[in-house]
């Protein structure tokens, strides 16, 4: 029995249809919805559990009879306040997951992190795996989280654990909620969003990651970490393929750092008025304008045979299949000043 954790957030949600599709008897934790990111006719195959990461008791329950543990669960968030639900859940809830393979004797764990938790080190021009974690102030509090939630994953490798970590970039490709992570960078965009920072960050085919993540699975690879990184694009260069592949004649705009100073603090008041969530955060406007390159060679010396999609293509394929989606539904509210929310 495979065990998928975070199946219905978008990476969780594309694995559970791989693991299907393959014939393999899968079993997902979920806390409230399932259709809205799964399709029922991957979903009605899983075996759907109710659990809490922070609920150890329910975390065993779940892990009976499992083999294998793919820890796709996290929280992604560059919100202030939510800084003790960010360790809650990418630290503690990683722990408990780690602590129960151990226990239920799991053969393997295949956690999901993040390229935000190898760090930012200006001094480094392209990061790999080598890379050493430094206590920065270019790291947002949801780097540090998905940092020290890998410490307890080598913790559990100290004590036994087989596992392999996982460090994408950020991913792109349809979606079934395009509200979803990046797949909300090709809402917006289709619904008027012309701005653009001058930064630069990898980007990754979702399908790509879902292949490394089973290949790495099935494999005898362990105590290892991998960066999975299709291209290092800029921003502008990535909005404007976007642009081009919805059918948008409108020009793209530069958002200089001063506008991205001035809008964080407008969405922070706003948000402190009306209780909701800020568009735009100091560590998102921060993050934005960082040009960061990633080194993806060493998934590729272990992986025969693997390759990563063109991003120019899962942008085109992606836009399409948001064109599919759009000519069903109303278009949504268009977005207000946000500039750019990425994996940081």
């Amino acid at each position: 029995m495979i065990l998928v954790t975070g199946g219905t957030g978008f990476l969780g949600s594309e694995l559970l249809q791989s693991l299907v599709r393959s014939g393999k008897d899968v079993r997902c934790i979920y806390r409230k919805s399932i259709l809205k990111r799964v399709p029922l006719e991957a979903a009605q195959y899983v075996d759907w559990q109710e659990a809490d990461l922070l609920d150890v008791a329910s975390i065993d329950e779940v892990m009976e009879n499992v083999d294998q543990v793919y820890h796709c669960a996290g929280l992604v968030s560059f919100d202030p306040r939510d800084k003790k639900t960010l360790y809650a859940v990418n630290v503690k809830g990683t722990a408990n997951i780690v602590n129960a393979c151990l226990r239920h004797g799991v053969k393997k764990l295949v956690h999901v992190s993040s390229v935000a938790a190898i760090g930012r080190n200006p001094a480094v021009k392209t990061l790999d795996e080598t890379a050493q974690w430094e206590d920065s102030k270019l790291n947002t509090g949801y780097a540090v989280t998905k940092h020290e939630g890998e410490m307890e994953v080598w913790r559990g490798i100290a004590e036994g654990l087989t596992a392999v970590i996982i460090n994408p970039t950020i991913m792109v490709g349809p979606s079934q909620a395009w509200e979803d992570a990046s797949a909300k960078l090709i809402a917006n965009s289709y619904n008027g969003f012309r701005w653009y920072t001058r930064g630069v960050n990898g980007f990754v085919d979702v399908e790509d990651v879902v292949t490394a993540m089973t290949r790495l699975m099935d494999s005898a690879i362990s105590s290892e970490r991998f960066i999975l990184n299709g291209d290092n694009w800029s921003y502008e260069d990535f909005f404007r393929a976007v642009h081009r592949s919805l059918g948008s004649v409108k020009p793209l705009r530069h958002a200089a750092p001063w506008m991205g100073e001035i809008l964080w603090r407008v969405e922070t008041l706003k948000s402190k008025l009306s209780g909701l969530k800020p568009s735009l955060t100091r560590e998102m406007a921060k993050t934005a304008r960082l040009k960061i390159y990633y080194d993806h060679s060493k998934i590729l010396q272990f992986l025969p045979g693997f390759s990563f999609t063109p991003l120019a293509t899962t942008i085109a394929q992606t836009c399409e299949a948001f064109l599919k989606h759009a000519q069903s539904i109303r278009p949504v509210t268009r977005p207000s000043g946000d500039l750019l929310e990425i994996d940081g």
